[in-house]
Formats: structure tokens, sequence, C-alpha cells
């Protein structure tokens, strides 16, 4: 629901005529104050201030140039959290890219002449060689699924950033 801060509207019905169209009828503009009565039970609508802050209603004949401080300061703190998630997904990505160049460059050195040539003779180092390769592939594989997984839900998260923009 948005909300206003009161100017120079001393009542609930000034305020309801400063948020419908011009030419809106008498019966309309009660309306409008008595659906802002009923969702600011708590305040003194019969004696507003101004920089008090109330819940407006949007009725059918509301104005479309009335500021809605909501959307005003949510605006770019949601814009900020959209620059945000898309400087995680380039940061995951370059990780994983990062990440992936330098199994590559362990597995080169596990594939060097010198290091095959001690291996033919050493069990052992041979067997520790394979499952240190087993373990780069497999470290690989879950780079990539986290990766991925970190990128579907940042897709979610735009989702519910932009269901979030549309609840005022």
């Amino acid at each position: 629901m948005p909300i206003i801060v009161v100017d120079q509207e001393t009542t609930v019905a000034a305020l309801a005529a400063r948020l419908v169209k011009t030419r809106t009828s008498k019966a309309a503009k009660e309306k409008a104050a008595q659906a802002i009565r009923e969702a600011n039970p708590g305040l003194d609508l019969d004696r507003l201030r101004p920089g008090m802050i109330v819940l407006v209603p949007r009725p059918p004949e509301a104005r479309e140039d009335v500021p809605d401080v909501v959307t005003e300061a949510l605006a770019p703190l949601l814009d900020q959290i959209r620059t945000e998630l898309d400087a995680l997904i380039r940061t995951a990505n370059s990780a994983l890219e990062a990440d992936t160049a330098e199994r590559e460059a362990t597995a080169e050195i596990l594939d060097a002449e010198a290091v095959q040539a001690a291996a033919q003779n050493d069990p052992l180092l041979q067997y520790n060689l394979e499952r240190v390769r087993q373990t780069l592939a497999d470290d690989g594989q879950s780079a990539v699924e986290s990766t991925e997984s970190l990128i579907n839900g940042t897709e979610q998260w735009y989702t519910d950033l932009d269901d979030l923009s549309t609840l005022w």
C-alpha cells in the first residue's frame, strides 16, 4: 500500500482531495477519505501536520502525478541490489574461469614427461597421480555445478525483486 508524506493538508478530507483527480465527485472524495481513515487507525487524521506519514489506499480516482515515497525510496535500493547481483554473477563466472585454468595447469604438470617417467617405476606415485587427476575432474564438475546453481538462484532473486517492486 503506498504511503504519502503530508505537506500542508490539515485534514484527511484535504489529503484525499490532493490525491484524487480534480473533477472527482464529492462522494468519491469522501470514499477516498474513509479508505485513508481505515488504513490509518492509529493516526489523528483530523489534525494532520506536515511531515506525517500516511498509508494511502489507491482509489480508482487517484491522480497519477502524486509521488509515492515508498517507490522513490525503494527503487534505488532495488536497482542497487540488481547491480550487486550482476556483479555476483560476473565474479562467479570469473572465479570459475580462474579455477578451471588452475586445474588445467595442475593437470599439465601431472602429465609432464618427468612425472610420468617417475610414476612408471613407482606404483604408489602412479596411484596417487590417478587419484589427483580424478579429484581435479570431480572438483571441476562441482565448480561448474555450483556456479550454475548460483546463477539459477540469482534468476529467482531477480524474479523475487520484480515481485517485491509490485507490492506497493
